[in-house]
């Protein structure tokens, strides 16, 4: 019987991970070999076995050490990152599977499949979840450049037959891979929705998250250098109930300075987003508004509904596209209403100001109980990997922590969605610049739209809403 290869692997992040140490890991894998193909890990030395997923589904092979094989990444099938073979690949036997293997899908893998796919690798590989791992941010960069070129039809087509060259060149979009975070942030709606939402900065653990932490560093620091100066002077250093030391006020003033200096950041990026939807949201409107001759301009209507609804279509196929349409279109409703009634009787507008507040007030609370429920699944994972559990185990509490992490980033953007989408239908609807009249066809056309929005039905209904063909 052949002698088993065992070939190094390197801190990279793909296409393995160690069933010990769950380190993950990449490998050059050799172009010809006898035996089973062994990996030891870099940073424990464990030795286990490589199992491509398309052997390891049809039951081929086993682990060598002491726990079962776990890849981490999955191969797509056919082999690992190179085949070494020559010429060129095709669409069900790409020369290289090595972003597949990312991703952890098959290569005849939907676009359906692979966002999903990303959407719960960023979970999990997000370098603000993983700080302990000097590989993370690398590990973040090659989740998303493979799902760059994968989520792409005909980068993913120039990827099956030629493979993505080491070192540069290959396949790469047009401008260049985006930023990571970039790419994260569009985890929800994608470039169509830009114009009605503009960037969602409430991606789990996004910029704010980085600023908040380096800002906590720096106070940090500074209570530091403060505590080690008044030990080296001999004076002493006041505490708190705690046992904490206090700040003391200059080090106060500074931290107030610089929080003050982010939320300034953050309140000008929110005017200047909902400034620019809601010139966007003006220019749509403007099709019904400059038209109609009135509220009962049937003809206008039905024409300005069925712009909506052509251009809804479209939007619905991004990413969580319908739940977004539904978010927006009855913000719109809403926001429509509240105008009309309003203008009609202020008690009706003081009613339907309270309704919109209390269903702030629920999603607010949904909210916190999924992130509660995402740290106790965590806890659970930890907990699994220190108890010396099973590798299928601890993959399985993976999955289920990084599907309530999407769950949990999706009602938070949800959450800021539904914020900036009212702001900016204040903007329009309380414009000053225009005539009263105008403002009651935009509240109008607002409702037309917020309804044309939640018709869409999800992706699948159309064909469950079709009665069964009757046979003659």
């Amino acid at each position: 019987m052949a002698q088993p290869t065992i070939v190094d692997s390197r801190r990279r992040g793909t296409p393995t991970q160690c069933p010990s140490c769950r380190i993950l890991l990449d490998f050059d894998r050799p172009h010809s070999y006898s035996g089973k193909l062994q990996i030891r890990c870099a940073e424990c030395k464990y030795v286990y076995e490589f199992i491509p997923q398309s052997q390891e589904s049809s039951g081929a092979g086993t682990s060598t050490g002491a726990g079962a094989s776990n890849h981490g990444f999955a191969s797509g099938g056919g082999g690992s990152g190179g085949s070494g073979r020559r010429g060129a690949g095709t669409d069900a036997d790409p020369i290289e599977t090595e972003y597949y293997e990312i991703l952890g899908v098959q290569v005849m893998a939907t676009q359906e499949e692979i966002k999903k796919a990303y959407r719960k690798m960023a979970i999990k590989l997000h370098p603000d979840k993983n700080r302990d791992d000097p590989a993370a941010e690398e590990n973040f960069k090659q989740l998303s450049i493979a799902y760059q070129v994968l989520s792409d039809p005909n980068l993913r087509a120039i990827y099956n037959r030629n493979g993505q060259k080491k070192g540069g060149g290959g396949v790469e979009p047009a401008g260049g891979f985006q930023d990571p975070e970039v790419v994260f942030g569009t985890m929800f709606g994608g470039e169509r929705f830009h114009d009605w939402i503009g960037t969602i900065s409430i991606v789990f653990s996004g910029k704010d998250m980085k600023d908040a932490l380096e800002n906590e560093q720096e106070q940090q620091t500074e209570m530091a250098q403060y505590i080690s100066a008044a030990q080296a002077a001999g004076r002493p250093v006041a505490m708190g109930p705690g046992g904490q030391p206090v700040m003391t006020p200059e080090l106060l003033a500074r931290r107030q300075q610089r929080q003050k200096a982010l939320q300034d950041k953050k309140t000008a990026a929110r005017k200047e987003r909902v400034e620019r939807l809601a010139q966007n949201l003006i220019n749509k409107l403007s099709i019904y508004t400059e038209s109609a001759h009135g509220e009962n301009d049937k003809a206008v209507t039905a024409s300005f509904k069925e712009i909506c609804r052509i251009e809804a279509e479209e939007l619905s196929k991004e990413n969580y596209g319908y739940e977004l349409l539904q978010a927006i279109g009855r913000t719109y409703i809403s926001k429509g209403e509240h105008y009309e009634a309003s203008n009609s009787f202020a008690p009706l507008g003081w009613f339907h100001g309270a309704r919109q507040n209390f269903n702030l007030i629920g999603d607010t609370v949904s909210t916190l109980r999924a992130a509660i429920e995402l740290k106790t699944v965590f806890q659970k994972l930890q907990e699994a990997e220190q108890s010396g559990l099973s590798a299928e185990h601890v993959r399985k509490l993976e999955e289920q922590a990084a599907e309530q992490g999407v769950r949990v980033i999706w009602k938070g953007a949800k959450l800021e969605v539904e914020g900036v989408i009212r702001n900016v239908c204040d903007e329009v609807l309380n414009d000053k610049n225009v005539t009263a009249k105008t403002r009651d066809l935009r509240a109008t056309a607002l409702k037309l739209m917020g309804e044309a929005f939640i018709s869409i039905k999800k992706s699948g209904e159309e064909e469950q809403a079709k009665p069964a063909s009757v046979a003659h």
